[in-house]
């Protein structure tokens, strides 16, 4: 069985799952001009490894790190930092996580040019001291005509994020791809819905142990 996962990049690699990137990373410059921050909310994995220079900044105990899912959460892991997360990826569940810990303080939204900003709206709409940084954008390959034999070939496709899945049916998607489509949101499975696909979401795709049985019995 060929397994494909379209993520970008993490610490993480499965045996059994063959990763294809299908965008790369460009860091973007930065100034951290406040140091006294309270909260530090980390919207992905390449958000974490961008800002990884200022990561002592969170060793304070009177400072809390919130991680937008599982695999931020252990990427900051990776690096020492304890941090909240939701038990469902996603703005919207992480939101729900900060309603009560909001009071007296000042938080730092770290994310990508092209990310979400539903968490920075909220707490600017509930009056708490925020701000946003970009470091990082999202960079389209030049050339995708070499991956279709790949996806071709495969029987399971992984999509972590809209951008990928979009990339895929725009630059690669073929009549001849036959795989199954797995998702890992319900923001991702409706925009392959939109699209006129079916998919299935992952709930164990962050168990390294688990998913690939998953995949397997949902085959």
């Amino acid at each position: 069985m060929i397994i494909i996962d379209t993520k970008s990049s993490d610490i993480r690699t499965i045996d059994g799952v063959k990763n294809i990137p299908l965008y790369k990373f460009k860091m973007l410059p930065y100034e951290l001009e406040n140091r006294e921050y309270t909260d530090y909310i980390f919207q992905s994995p390449q958000a974490v490894l961008n800002f990884s220079k200022h990561l002592n900044l969170l060793r304070n105990n009177n400072t809390n790190a919130y991680a937008i899912g599982d695999t931020t959460k252990n990427t900051l892991s990776h690096f020492g930092i304890d941090s909240i997360s939701p038990n469902i990826p996603g703005s919207e569940e992480l939101i729900k996580r900060l309603k009560d810990k909001m009071l007296d303080k000042k938080f730092l939204i770290i994310k990508g040019s092209d990310g979400l900003n539903l968490i920075y709206r909220f707490l600017e709409e509930n009056n708490i001291n925020s701000d946003e940084i970009s470091v990082y954008e999202r960079v389209r390959l030049d050339d995708y005509s070499n991956l279709k034999e790949d996806f071709e070939g495969a029987d399971a496709i992984i999509f972590p994020s809209v951008y990928a899945a979009d990339i895929f049916f725009e630059k690669i998607y073929t009549k001849n791809i036959n795989a199954k489509l797995f998702c890992i949101s319900n923001r991702i499975l409706n925009q392959l819905n939109k699209r006129g696909y079916k998919a299935k979401i992952l709930e164990n795709y962050f168990s390294n142990s688990e998913l690939i049985q998953e995949i397997k019995k949902s085959i």
